[in-house]
């Protein structure tokens, strides 16, 4: 089961840097679109992450779930993309996807072990690792204009690639009580393409300016959770039944650093070798080096949780964008805010002849605001969500899942580009207690 574990681990990692081909005109401002860190669990309602925890699922935007964790869990993830892009005169469809994310996370304390030696720590402690894509760079949009004296001028703006985050994250809990810590490393490349052809010159020529920006840094985020006991069970009084959970997560500006080529060039076209023909360099700069500020963030959220039953909650986020700094490619945005919303409900959990009834209903609904403005509007992202968590039983019993979620939503409305979307999430979580076991010979 180990072996499993790590192979999947290493083959969802590999995938994960096939970069999807996607067009979206966004993303050539800014760092990028960026990509939601949650897993295909917390997706399906919402979004919930501040104050959830579970002993079958990792949550890896706070960090101090992972105490929480009674077995190892490894989660990987994919998903695909539908989008409708529309402006005042034109649309167009678009599909992308690839491989969302891949986690290992384990308990450091065995509940094996814990039984055996009848002997129960109000301590517990968490670790885990995570590969997650931070943001995604793919546009191709091409503008065509009249203008006097230069006839008909053709704008073609193309971009690729993007930047991922490794995670490292560890959590202690005292009873009720967890604290966490993410420690990540933010890197990736991405290339900025600009071609004006003059199409009534003679000779026709065009200007072409590339820009390939590298991006690798340190950044951190602090988390807590703490659940307010309602009720416990009739025959263990330590074993919580109904709770509430406040969570809190929060992290400072981050300072990471870039390297910076810019090649900006004139020429009369394209030969077949791939060279420029009569190319006069314009401007010129490589391997320029400066400090990219990542903004502070804060989020807070509750859920109501009736063990394997139910869990309602409710979040809130903010994030200091008007801070952010990058001198390569400049641009205006906004502090921003975020609220979601959203409910699991199992309707029987221990059904033994009815699998429907095993399986866990979510829905939710969020509202986020988008730190990049264009043209002075801001965009603003509105979406529903709903998905499912089919329980599968692995060798040993040990509860794994299947996880789907589907978000509906519109992105940038009143703005000159309008998206509406939808997108799927598939996520696999597979659980084994017997890590940290120390097996006992007689």
């Amino acid at each position: 089961m180990r072996s499993l574990f790590i192979s999947l681990l290493l083959l969802t990692c590999g995938a994960l840097f096939a970069q999807p081909k996607q067009n979206s005109p966004y993303s050539r401002y800014g760092f990028g679109d960026p990509i939601n860190q949650y897993f295909a669990n917390q997706a399906a309602w919402g979004g919930q992450s501040a104050a959830f925890h579970d002993v079958y699922h990792l949550n890896l935007l706070n960090p101090a779930s992972y105490a929480f964790l009674r077995a190892t869990a490894l989660e990987t993830g994919l998903y695909a993309k539908y989008s409708h892009l529309s402006t005042a005169t034109s649309s167009k469809d678009d599909w992308s996807g690839n491989m969302a994310y891949a986690a290992l996370g384990f308990t450091l304390r065995s509940p094996i072990n814990e039984a055996l030696d009848k002997v129960k720590s109000p301590w517990q402690f968490g670790m885990g690792v995570a590969i997650t894509p931070y943001s995604i760079v793919g546009y191709n949009v091409q503008t065509i204009d009249t203008l006097p004296d230069l006839g008909i001028v053709i704008n073609t703006f193309e971009g690729s690639g993007g930047t991922y985050k490794l995670t490292w994250s560890n959590a202690a809990k005292y009873k009720n009580t967890a604290f966490g810590l993410n420690l990540g490393w933010v890197f990736g490349k991405s290339v900025y393409e600009n071609t004006t052809t003059f199409a009534d010159s003679l000779p026709t020529f065009f200007n072409n300016r590339r820009q390939d920006l590298s991006v690798s840094g340190f950044v951190w985020k602090l988390g807590v959770q703490h659940d307010f006991v309602l009720e416990t069970a009739e025959n263990d009084n330590t074993v919580p039944t109904r709770w509430v959970t406040v969570g809190a997560t929060g992290e400072s500006k981050h300072n990471i650093g870039s390297t910076f080529d810019n090649l900006f060039i004139r020429s009369r076209g394209l030969l077949s070798n791939g060279q420029y023909d009569d190319a006069d360099t314009l401007e010129s700069a490589f391997n320029m080096r400066q400090d990219i500020t990542l903004p502070a963030s804060f989020s807070a959220g509750v859920q109501y949780v009736k063990a394997n039953k139910l869990k309602v909650g409710a979040e809130f986020g903010y994030a200091g964008w008007s801070a952010y700094r990058n001198d390569a490619r400049p641009g205006t945005f906004r502090n921003t805010v975020s609220v979601s919303a959203g409910i699991e409900f199992i309707p029987d959990f221990a059904s033994y002849n009815n699998y429907a009834k095993r399986i866990r209903l979510r829905a939710g609904g969020y509202f986020r605001q988008d730190p990049r403005v264009i043209d002075g509007k801001g965009l603003d992202d509105l979406g529903l969500s709903f998905g499912f968590g089919f329980p599968v039983t692995l060798p040993r019993q040990q509860t794994s899942f299947v996880n789907t979620a589907f978000e509906l939503g519109r992105l940038g409305k009143g703005t000159s580009v309008e998206e509406t979307y939808f997108r799927i999430t598939l996520g696999f979580t597979l659980n084994d207690n017997s890590w940290f076991y120390k097996r006992r010979f007689e």
